[in-house]
């Protein structure tokens, strides 16, 4: 297949297509191989917590639910597909050490939601909602929401705990897994500085593209597809040179992972994204699509969007207006020609790279999900 720049106004090829199904269908196998792992060792702790005092099984319960709500283990996934691109075969062994990822997504979704004030997550109560419904339920004394909030803040940090234990015990040599955690910590700790600097941007204001990308490549990038598949790699006893095409690969293509998601926070249905399609703008999200509607966008649309975005009291129709203003400017499609340009850079890097087929076969056509998403 050659290799092609795909914009948006451009027929997607049949191909690709059937690349992006290929890539849809082997997540769907693996969260079918992950989900049971991870609920009998959910099984476990809850059990465990039973020992200490019966209310507290409640955390690892809202773990459970929390994880089984949905979402695509997409990082998981990464993991297990660099590991057998880099030649690895204990199938058992890099279940624990991708579900350990899985359990870190969902630690850092639950606080994100916090910071977020998010009401739903992938269309359920997000978890310090779902706390203050239980205070609400049981007739508990105090504040309703001060509770959810300081639950759902220790039931992200038990999540956490429970990644460090799964990868901790991985059945892998104690060399490779000192290796994997080392990658695992540069994961940690890389997300909470984009999160920070995703707290950051919209108090500090004159933001920029760099600035946007930085954001990215920290908070999603990283964090989604490069260290993961640095994970799966060393756990398959990659070397350190053998990495540097993990993140060429992982690095444009993460950001562009996170560009089409704020595509579709912006003008997806908030039945296939889980959450209202307003919440971005309400919130104020310096996302591409904002930077380059401030930055393309006449006088008088600006101070629409100056009235709109970030305004949690914003009617339908001023979402609208500033959704339009986005689309007229020109920011929705520099944001989409961006992101496919990341993406065709991200496919390069692997192509040629010397790795098992499967593997590689897996991460071109994770490349090609992306292309095909639409809102």
């Amino acid at each position: 297949m050659s290799e092609i720049f795909l914009y948006p106004q451009l027929r997607v090829e049949s191909s690709i297509k059937l690349s992006a199904k290929r890539a849809q269908k082997h997540l769907n196998w693996y969260k079918s191989q992950l989900d049971p792992f991870l609920n009998a060792y959910l099984d476990e702790k809850i059990a465990e917590a039973s020992k200490i005092h019966p209310e507290t099984t409640v955390l690892g319960e809202e773990i459970r639910r929390f994880v089984a709500a949905g979402g695509k283990r997409v990082r998981p996934a990464f993991a297990y597909s660099a590991y057998v691109a880099s030649s690895g075969r204990s199938f058992e062994a890099i279940l624990y050490a991708s579900a350990a990822l899985e359990l870190l997504h969902a630690f850092a979704l639950i606080h994100d939601d916090i910071i977020d004030k998010a009401d739903l997550r992938r269309g359920e109560p997000s978890v310090h909602k779902a706390f203050e419904y239980f205070h609400k339920n049981r007739k508990f004394k105090g504040s309703s929401q001060k509770f959810g909030i300081d639950t759902a803040i220790l039931v992200g940090d038990l999540a956490l705990s429970f990644a460090d234990e799964l990868l901790n015990t991985a059945p892998f040599p104690s060399e490779r897994i000192r290796r994997a955690k080392s990658y695992y910590d540069l994961m940690k700790k890389q997300v909470l500085y984009g999160e920070y600097l995703d707290v950051l941007v919209p108090v500090k204001g004159q933001v920029t593209e760099e600035d946007i990308l930085k954001i990215l490549e920290y908070k999603t990038a990283k964090y989604t597809i490069e260290r993961p598949l640095h994970i799966g790699a060393v756990l398959a006893g990659a070397e350190e040179e053998d990495l540097i095409v993990y993140s060429s690969y992982g690095v444009p293509l993460g950001q562009a992972f996170q560009m089409q998601d704020d595509v579709m926070g912006t003008f997806g249905s908030e039945e296939k994204i889980g959450k209202p399609t307003d919440s971005d703008i309400k919130e104020g999200k310096q996302t591409m699509l904002v930077v380059k509607a401030y930055e393309f966008s006449s006088s008088s649309d600006r101070k629409v969007l100056n009235r709109v975005i970030g305004n949690n009291k914003a009617t339908n129709e001023e979402i609208e207006e500033a959704r339009e203003i986005i689309r007229q400017c020109g920011a929705l499609d520099y944001s989409q020609n961006l992101s496919y340009k990341l993406i065709n850079s991200a496919k390069a890097a692997i192509r040629e790279a010397k790795l098992v087929e499967e593997g590689r076969n897996y991460l071109l056509e994770a490349a090609d999900y992306l292309l095909t998403r639409s809102t």
